[in-house]
Parts: structure tokens; sequence; C-alpha cells
């Protein structure tokens, strides 16, 4: 028998051999590609994140929204290697695609939210805000976080997301030397001091820290009623630093100054 049909007899045994085996090689197959496309694509996507400069959590949800794209494919080619009905195909794409959808949703969300900020600026850094009832200096807006530091020193991130649906408020203003940080509080006093007396007395206080701020501080009556009469007052710093400090000398200092004036009438 010649060479060549021994070789070919040969091949035909081997792949009557192989044939029961035929389905679960290809499947082998379809793995082994899958992982070498999952491999260049995750390269390719982490150097146009780097390049770009995206925040990672962008590029983590790309990223697995990819991976989850490829697997589904890769799982959908399989078992239709295996002879698994079309619908059962289709409800994997389906599932595959709402998983999708929910893990990339919060990340791709806050990425467009932080485009919007950036874009509509309801504040910048350096301003002093309140979001939601949280209060700070913004001292970073990146692609998927607010952070602002409190007067205490502590970073407090927001969800770019959380910032869009809260209510915001921001103390800075622009003014003659620069930007101003102005905070408000309000003071009860009862009707035990008459009312001019009372007022010339906070016009004292508000004149001495006048000398100490860029802005003498102002009041204004808010509410008067048989309990008592309640003052807002404004003051301004020029740092957020400085907030706290100068509210509490404040408040003090109008505690004090109240004090002093009941103690003379009794």
């Amino acid at each position: 028998m010649p060479w060549w049909e021994e070789i070919s007899s040969w091949l035909s045994w081997l792949a009557g051999l192989l044939e029961p085996y035929v389905p679960y090689i290809e499947m082998a197959i379809v793995a082994i590609v899958a992982i070498a496309i999952e491999r260049a694509i995750t390269r390719r996507v982490r150097k146009a994140v780097s390049r770009l400069k995206l925040p990672p959590e962008a590029g983590n949800a790309i990223l697995l929204a990819t991976r989850v794209i490829i697997l589904v494919a890769a799982v959908s080619a399989i078992l239709s290697i295996g002879g698994i009905p079309p619908a059962w195909l289709v409800s994997l794409s389906a599932l595959g695609g709402a998983a999708v959808g929910f893990a990339s949703t919060r990340s791709l969300g806050n990425f467009i939210a932080g485009i919007y900020i950036m874009v509509a600026r309801p504040f910048s850094v350096g301003d002093y805000v309140s979001i939601d009832g949280l209060e700070g200096e913004v001292v970073e807006i990146s692609m998927n976080y607010t952070k602002l530091r409190a007067t205490d020193g502590t970073l407090i991130l927001i969800s770019n997301q959380k910032v869009l649906d809260s209510e915001i408020r921001n103390f800075t203003r622009e003014a003659a030397r620069g930007k101003l940080i102005g905070m408000s509080f309000k003071v009860t006093f009862d009707h035990s001091v008459p009312s001019r007396e009372l007022e010339e007395a906070l016009e004292a206080v508000l004149a001495r820290w006048g000398e100490k701020l860029p802005e003498k501080p102002v009041y204004r009556l808010e509410k008067w009623d048989k309990g008592g009469r309640e003052y807002g007052f404004t003051f301004f710093v020029e740092k957020a630093s400085e907030v706290a400090a100068v509210r509490d000398g404040l408040l003090r200092d109008l505690l004090r100054t109240w004090e002093e004036l009941r103690a003379k009438r009794s």
C-alpha cells in the first residue's frame, strides 16, 4: 500500500475516533478565542482610559461591560454548538444585557452627572457649600464624586448623582476683594430687655467684629412673638477654615453681651 494511502487511512481512523468529541473540541476553541479577545480588548481599554485620563470607576465600568458582552457571546456560541434551543440563547442574551446595565448604571450615571456639574457650575472648587445638609469647602469635583472638607477637617465624598438630586446652597459670593463666604445663623432673645437697648448692644458687638473681618456682620429681625424676638446674623470670611472659629466666637460674644444686659436689669 502506498504511503499516502496509509496516511489517509490513519487520518480516517483518527477522525472516526475523535468524532464523538468534536463538539467539545469546538467548545474549547470558542473558550480559548473568547479569552484571547478579552485579554486584547482589556489592554486596549486600559490604555484608552489612561490616555483620556478617565477616573478608575469609569474604566472599570467599561471593562465590566466588555467582559460581560464577551462572556455572553461565548456562552451563546457554546450552547449553540451543544444544541441548546434558540429561545434559551435569547433569554441568556437578555439576562446578560440586564446584568451589564445594572452593573454599569451607577458608575456611568455618576460620570454623566460629573460632566453636568462641571458644565452647569452650581459651585466651584474653593466654594463653601451645603449639599443635602452636608456642609464644607469644595476641594475636588471628579467624574464620580464631589469632595467636601468639613470645618473639622473631615473629608466628605458625595456621589455626583446624589449632588444633582440634593438641595445645594452655595455660601460663596464675589466681592470687590475677591470671593467671600457668607454664613448665617439665628438667635432668639426674650423680652426682658427693650429692643432699642438690645439692638444698640448688638451693633456694638458687630462693629468690633467688623474690624477683624473683611466686612462688618449684619443682622435683621426675623420674627417677633410673645415668646421673644428672633434675629438673623450674617458674617463674611475669606477662607473656609475660618468659618467655625468666627461663628463660635461671634455667638459667644453675643451670649455674653446678652447676659450682661439682663444682669444690669435684674
